[in-house]
């Protein structure tokens, strides 16, 4: 399988039936300008568009009316990138084709009541009624629609001798469907409709089935083809699919959707799964399709280094103009931003992750960002624990917000406490699945959660500058438990929580002088039980004293870090290690966003001077040197590792240590 190129686009073109005279105006040679002045060595193009058209002469599908009959606007794209060893994936729809959803209802996914499934789409709506933004209806890929997604896909992969790869979209969007279709198949198998467990079921087996129908058409004709199902083929909630792509891409807008935290998490996790991956992200200032829409190649660019900080090739989304012609602006703002890329990418792939504090990752969305972004605010490099094998490399591991372990965990867990493994437990993890008791060999038992709505933490004897001795308020009360150790903290639990008979002030009520009988943080031996949802609260609400009080108590335990840098909160730091080059690659980043109304903005980069950073390395260092600018820079070697300062770092700045 051929690695994936990083500088890629990702070309849309969902257009309308009501466009006349489409792709008139591609030139090839304007389309080959714009990639070679965009630094792009590979653009995803389109096959089959959402409004359901095909954009090459098809026996299959439809050809889009406003095409030339015959002419083959994909192919003509195709041959373009070949000419100048751009690669050129095709885009065919999966879940989205409004017209196979006019001609073809019964293909339509429906509710348990027999509804349609649909995104933001109106079935009562007259003609002429505004539509909103991402209006789609969603088709159910088994019977008759699994039948015609073959066909296609056949048709596209005997006719063009060379095809790149497939991109299918919109996959997995629902996790259940009552077609006809499939009621009739679940019944077939002796499954019962009526039984959402028994539905949830049937849906696994029909889309894996389709999923791996399409795979054996691509690779019988392409086997060197790359193959990814995107809308939740790169989540980390949704690992039953994983197998599928032949590598990952990492959808997502971080001016709208869920920010500039959300990447490295998932990068770290698809990291671990021998597959190459790919961050993707849009020229759009706030959604897809969003034509007339820019982010600055300053912000740009910062987003392709975050993404290579983390290992992750670069995709950035574009949607052609239905005249055929590529938007210069568009072309001249990737092109800054990958002139920068193709300058770094070669320190940042095939690199080994050097962070020796773990952090569990769940089925939930939610939990993995909350804790991804309460480490990096705390600027603690940090990597995911795979597997229970994985363990042993981590001096300490973090089990996130209510996080419950399986037996085989469990066990994991009490092998790696055993032989001198430190662990972390935020409010309510560490518990079985199926009961709540602890799971390994924990000092403390669980007592449940507080009654309260809030409470407070409050530090014990020991005090900690950054963090207030007065009680701190906690947006969600705290989990009980008993035993002995060491307490760093207690709770202080409020009067009553606040109810329409109960109530004092504006807010919530306030604490009571004296402490709760079960403690806010206790640690004995190598386990620290934190009983507040740190990461949870911290995600929501933005407490910078309780990401204090979190890294404080992190420190009582983990002293491991291989890489300490002096930044703001929003910098970030990461160490990767070149082990056949000998070399270490710290990625240093800082770029403040602003929220502006529902839009996270990056516009001001401001230059951070003379950077402190201090390396903890078993190896002699020999050189470093800033990259790209290929500056060497003195270094110190002292008790505690080898001191750097690093001149200035604005956006982005990358450090490559060569070791002896």
């Amino acid at each position: 399988m051929r690695r994936l190129p990083a500088r890629q686009v990702h070309l849309d073109f969902h257009t309308s039936e009501y466009m006349e005279q489409v792709g008139s105006k591609f030139d090839k040679a304007q389309f080959q300008n714009a990639l070679q002045e965009g630094h792009v060595n590979s653009i995803t193009i389109f096959g089959k568009c959402h409004h359901g058209y095909c954009y090459y002469p098809t026996k299959v599908g439809t050809i889009h009316p406003g095409l030339q009959p015959g002419r083959d606007l994909a192919g003509e794209m195709m041959e373009a990138c070949h000419e100048i060893g751009v690669y050129a994936p095709l885009y065919l729809t999966l879940g989205w084709s409004a017209l196979d959803a006019r001609e073809h209802p019964e293909w339509i996914a429906r509710k348990k009541d027999g509804s349609y499934l649909a995104v933001n789409y109106d079935f009562e709506a007259g003609g002429d009624m505004p539509r909103p933004e991402t209006s789609w209806i969603s088709l159910c890929s088994a019977g008759g629609y699994r039948d015609y997604l073959y066909a296609l896909t056949r048709e596209v992969c005997d006719r063009y001798e060379r095809l790149d790869g497939l991109f299918f979209d919109i996959v997995f969007t629902y996790d259940v469907c009552y077609c006809d279709s499939c009621i009739r198949g679940m019944r077939e198998m002796g499954l019962d409709p009526a039984k959402e467990a028994d539905a949830k079921r049937y849906y696994q087996i029909q889309k894996k089935a389709t999923l791996d129908g399409l795979k054996v058409i691509l690779m019988e004709k392409h086997p060197e083809a790359t193959l990814f199902f995107n809308s939740g083929g790169a989540e980390i909630h949704l690992p039953q699919w994983h197998y599928a792509s032949t590598h990952f891409e990492m959808e997502d807008l971080p001016t709208t959707w869920g920010g500039y935290d959300k990447m490295p998490l998932r990068a770290r996790y698809f990291a671990g799964t021998g597959k190459d991956y790919l961050g993707m992200t849009g020229k759009f200032h706030r959604s897809w399709g969003e034509f007339g829409g820019y982010k600055t190649p300053e912000a740009l660019t910062y987003e392709c280094a975050a993404m290579l900080a983390n290992g992750a090739r670069v995709s950035v989304g574009d949607q052609l103009h239905p005249s055929g012609t590529m938007d210069p602006a568009t072309y001249q703002n990737i092109g800054r931003a990958y002139a920068y890329v193709e300058q770094i990418e070669d320190y940042c792939f095939d690199t080994e992750e050097t962070a020796r504090l773990g952090v569990l990752v769940s089925l939930s969305a939610r939990r993995n960002e909350a804790m991804a972004k309460l480490l990096l605010d705390c600027q603690i490099d940090f990597d995911v624990v795979h597997s229970p094998e994985d363990l042993p490399r981590f001096d300490t591991v973090i089990l996130p917000d209510n996080y419950r372990l399986n037996e085989q965990m469990g066990k994991a867990f009490d092998d790696y406490v055993r032989q001198g493994g430190k662990v972390l437990l935020l409010g309510g993890s560490g518990l079985k699945e199926e009961s709540d008791e602890f799971a390994f060999l924990v000092p403390f038992a669980y007592r449940g959660k507080s009654p309260y709505d809030r409470d407070y933490f409050e530090l014990a004897g020991e005090k900690e500058e950054a963090v207030v001795s007065s009680p701190i308020l906690c947006y969600t009360s705290a989990h009980r438990v008993e035993g002995d150790g060491t307490v760093y903290a207690y709770v202080r639990e409020p009067y009553f929580s606040r109810t329409y008979e109960k109530y004092c002030s504006h807010s919530n009520t306030p604490y009571r002088e004296e402490r709760a009988e079960y403690p806010g943080a206790v640690k004995s031996g190598n386990i620290l039980y934190v009983a507040h949802e740190l990461a949870g609260m911290y995600a929501d609400y933005g407490v910078t004293y309780h990401r204090r009080y979190f890294k404080w108590l992190l420190r009582k335990l983990y002293h491991g870090d291989c890489v300490e840098a002096d930044m703001p909160s929003q910098g970030r730091v990461h160490l990767v290690k070149r082990r056949e080059q000998r070399q270490y690659v710290m990625h240093l980043l800082y770029a403040s966003p602003v929220q502006r109304g529902s839009v996270s903005v990056l516009e001001d980069f401001p230059t951070l001077r003379d950077v402190a950073v201090k390396l903890h390395i078993p190896e002699t260092v020999t050189k470093v040197l800033l990259i790209p600018q290929n500056k060497e820079l003195p270094f110190e070697k002292d008790g505690e590792g080898y001191g750097i300062t690093v001149p200035e770092v604005t956006g982005h700045q990358m450090v490559v240590v060569s070791y002896e």
